[in-house]
């Protein structure tokens, strides 16, 4: 077979489908600014020469703020800082979104104000900070969900109404071993092997938003019910295009 087909999607799918593992675990942009749990809020408290006390000049945020450039000796904020602050208090756009995998919670925030955006991601003790065109940063959330190219194979016969209790869900993204439903098909199966992930993203005051489960690369649409949720699987193309249209739904109403 062609080797830039994949074998085994091919077969399930009855249809040439190209591989995609070539395009997978691209690594993220570095960051501009790696810092201490809480720099953002530290350089809102601190930007104001003179105003605060040396105890907080001098905790390990505010001195990660000034060895990054962004604070000067006093507390006076560099022109970047006082752009990225103005940009935090006047955003008429915010995005948020939530990773859960072995390693933990990792938080992602997006304030928009015109073209430019700050971004923001929070996971243990550290935190990172970007300053970029908004345009960008939706890009870059999407590279930071681990959302991957994906062609859904799912079994014939496979139940997509099933239920899976979301203490069950919660316990296969932390790593812990669950045996697959019992009903499950070999293609469900070989996938609920795969480390799980969570992903939901959101627009702040809104009730909408996207909530995904990723088993590997395979992406699922997570549909709460009464008892666990849902899991349908769905090709990334969908996810990449959900994306845009949940900004388009919020935001117009605004």
């Amino acid at each position: 077979m062609n080797n830039l087909l994949d074998a085994f999607a091919t077969q399930h799918a009855g249809q040439p489908l190209e591989r995609l593992d070539r395009a997978q675990r691209q690594p993220l942009p570095a960051p501009a600014y790696t810092l201490p749990s809480g720099a953002l809020q530290a350089l809102f408290d601190l930007r104001g020469r003179g105003l605060v006390s040396a105890a907080k000049r001098n905790s390990p945020a505010a001195t990660a703020l000034r060895e990054a450039g962004l604070l000067g000796r006093f507390g006076g904020a560099s022109d970047t800082a006082t752009t990225i602050a103005g940009i935090v208090e006047r955003a008429g756009r915010t995005l948020a979104a939530e990773r859960v995998d072995r390693s933990g919670t990792t938080t992602w925030s997006c304030w928009a104000s015109g073209p430019d955006a700050v971004v923001r991601t929070a996971h243990d003790d550290t935190e990172t900070i970007d300053l970029l065109p908004f345009t960008s940063a939706v890009a870059r959330l999407v590279a930071w969900s681990g959302i991957e190219p994906f062609w859904p194979v799912a079994d014939p016969d496979d139940d997509e109404s099933r239920v899976i209790p979301d203490d069950v869900v919660d316990a296969v993204v932390a790593g812990r071993q669950v045996d697959p439903p019992a009903d499950a098909g070999p293609v469900l199966a070989a996938r609920w092997r795969e480390p799980w992930s969570t992903v939901s993203i959101a627009v702040p005051g809104s009730d909408d938003g996207l909530p995904l489960v990723f088993m590997g690369s395979a992406s699922h649409l997570r549909i709460r019910v009464d008892g666990g949720s849902r899991l349908q699987l769905v090709p990334s193309y969908w996810v990449f295009e959900a994306l845009p249209q949940l900004l388009e739904r919020s935001w117009s109403t605004t």
